[in-house]
């Protein structure tokens, strides 16, 4: 396996890599989000024009698992910067955006090589942390981000009105 940075020919699997990890999401948490349809369907035209901005903006980076020419993960990251004030601190981090592995290549450390060359590449642009969110669901990612030793820094809770 090689973890590489993202080129423009691998559009067209991102644009499937995305849609699925959506789909993930869709299935975790319904009631918030809407199914994009047929993935084979799937008009990636949008997605295609935001993956080429992502891909020369130097504040950004997709690294991609390839397993003998077949691109199975992704790690989007992007480099942030917390606004200074009298009350904050202004702290580099980097944000990983997304994160997905084809589920037939999963619990073999694809994942864990991805955000480590996320990290290590914000990191080499100054940023002192890695910060991410995650929707909390039973098949979730949580429990994979908290074995690579990732803790909770702040959370949003909810509560139902509906009855």
């Amino acid at each position: 396996m090689i973890i590489r940075l993202a080129e423009t020919n691998d559009l067209k699997v991102l644009c499937q890599l995305y849609i699925a990890f959506h789909e993930f999401h869709v299935r975790g948490i319904p009631a918030r989000l809407l199914s994009l349809g047929d993935p084979g369907t799937y008009d990636c035209t949008d997605l295609f024009k935001t993956l080429n901005e992502l891909l020369v903006d130097p504040n950004v980076a997709i690294f991609v698992a390839d397993v003998d020419g077949r691109v199975v993960g992704l790690a989007e990251v992007h480099l942030r910067h917390d606004e200074s004030s009298s009350a904050k601190v202004a702290y580099p981090y980097g944000y990983l955006q997304s994160l997905m592995v084809e589920a037939a290549f999963r619990r073999r450390g694809v994942g864990r090589q991805l955000v480590a060359a996320a990290e290590q590449w914000a990191k080499g642009r100054g940023a002192a942390e890695m910060r991410l969110e995650t929707w909390e669901f039973a098949a979730g990612p949580l429990s994979f981000y908290e074995s690579i030793g990732y803790a909770t820094l702040r959370r949003t809770l909810s509560r139902s009105l509906v009855t």
